[in-house]
């Protein structure tokens, strides 16, 4: 059974609970991927050196309850749909100056809050991951989580820099390295508001041009900005082309195999091995371009197949997805410090007690709550801090 059209434009002024609870998922399954390559790297299977053949997610399409990168992709694609749907859904472009304007303050508190977290912790000598990798043979822990450059000796001035500004418009994380992304979602997102007064009324056949031509050149500057498209261009079909299209109920075969090309799509990580080893190429540059088009393809599905199929809809519309989607970027941006502080601490104090299993599993269940705790404190921050955002950008227009 599909979900009405009316249902859904009803939400054009507000957030879209169904995939707001999606984007609290995909936090935690990013959430997931770090804890298990940081505490179980043998399981997980990215790093080759310190992974069971045969026997790591990493190797098998189950991979995709635990792929942070197809997770990371997918908050992508969502942002070029949710950010471009109510002006899709209205016929407008009323307002996208204030929204590009906005765009910047919205995004850079929770970042600059989990940066100085983690320059404190650092000063006062609280992170413990170096200890935990010795034990759990995790390089990427061991090197702060892939971090580079001087982070050590990083100054509060250079840390709020870096949170405030240079982490969104120059690239820099190495104090919070989860914060890779916050660059690619600020240029995402200025992209997406520079498509919608191209798409906004046009024809479908011009909307289709418009879609190859930006999608070959992001496909080779940036990548990463294909997600941003074809979100975009996916609220643009949903709003401007499918109401004017025969309404077909698509069948529950053809659900199946919509979640068989998201589970096996979202289980594939470069380098490709073991089930995916078909898929493997020499260029390292082509085998990233591939993943992200992959894992931005089969986030498109799971969207439609969300907002096409009443039963997943009504799954995710609720307390719970409500809940998740105000948690999720919190959860996304403090995770990491939480783990290398925290987690670790847990992990070596029952080292000796409980054995290297039964800490992996101890550590993960004490985390959750605290995890989550924080998370909602600094997402009531967040939205305090977006309404007097809002207050004021309405005052100056």
């Amino acid at each position: 059974m599909s979900v009405p059209i009316k249902t859904i434009e009803q939400t054009a002024s507000r957030k879209i609970t169904p995939l707001e609870s999606m984007r609290g998922i995909a936090a935690f399954v990013v959430f997931l991927f770090h804890f298990l390559l940081g505490f179980a790297p043998q399981y997980h299977g990215q790093e080759a050196a310190t992974a069971i053949p045969g026997s790591n997610l990493i190797e098998t399409p189950f991979f995709f309850l635990i792929n942070g990168s197809a997770a990371v992709t997918f908050f992508f694609v969502l942002s070029g749909f949710v950010l471009s749907y109510s002006y899709f859904s209205k016929g407008i472009n009323d307002g996208l100056l204030v929204s590009v304007i906005k765009r910047w303050p919205r995004l850079f508190p929770l970042a600059l809050i989990s940066v100085l977290i983690s320059w404190m912790m650092i000063h006062y000598g609280l992170y413990s991951y170096t200890e935990a990798a010795q034990v759990t043979r995790s390089q990427w822990m061991s090197q702060f989580a892939s971090s580079k450059g001087n982070f050590l000796e990083l100054s509060f001035s250079d840390a709020f820099r870096q949170g405030f500004f240079y982490t969104f418009f120059r690239g820099d994380y190495n104090l919070n390295t989860s914060l890779w992304t916050m660059h690619y979602e600020l240029i995402g997102s200025l992209l997406v508001f520079g498509l919608i007064p191209l798409l906004n009324g046009t024809s479908y056949k011009q909307a289709l041009i418009l879609f190859v031509l930006f999608m070959v050149a992001a496909f080779y500057t940036s990548p990463y900005m294909c997600a941003f498209i074809m979100g975009c261009f996916l609220s643009y079909y949903r709003c401007q082309v499918r109401p004017l299209m025969p309404v077909v109920h698509a069948s529950r075969v053809l659900l199946i195999i919509g979640l068989v090309v998201v589970i096996l799509t979202f289980g594939y990580m470069d380098p490709a091995r073991g089930f995916y080893s078909f898929m493997h190429q020499d260029s390292r540059e082509l085998m990233q371009a591939v993943r992200i088009l992959l894992h931005s393809l089969a986030s498109v599905v799971l969207i439609q197949m969300i907002l096409s199929y009443d039963g997943f809809y009504k799954l995710l519309d609720g307390r719970t997805g409500r809940f998740l989607g105000r948690c999720s970027f919190a959860l996304y941006v403090i995770h990491v410090p939480l783990m290398f502080t925290f987690s670790t601490a847990v992990f070596l104090a029952l080292l000796d007690m409980i054995g290297y299993q039964g800490s992996v599993i101890v550590t993960f269940v004490l985390t959750l709550p605290l995890l989550f705790l924080i998370s909602w404190m600094m997402a009531k921050i967040d939205e305090f801090w977006c309404r007097r955002v809002n207050r004021t950008v309405k005052k100056m227009f």
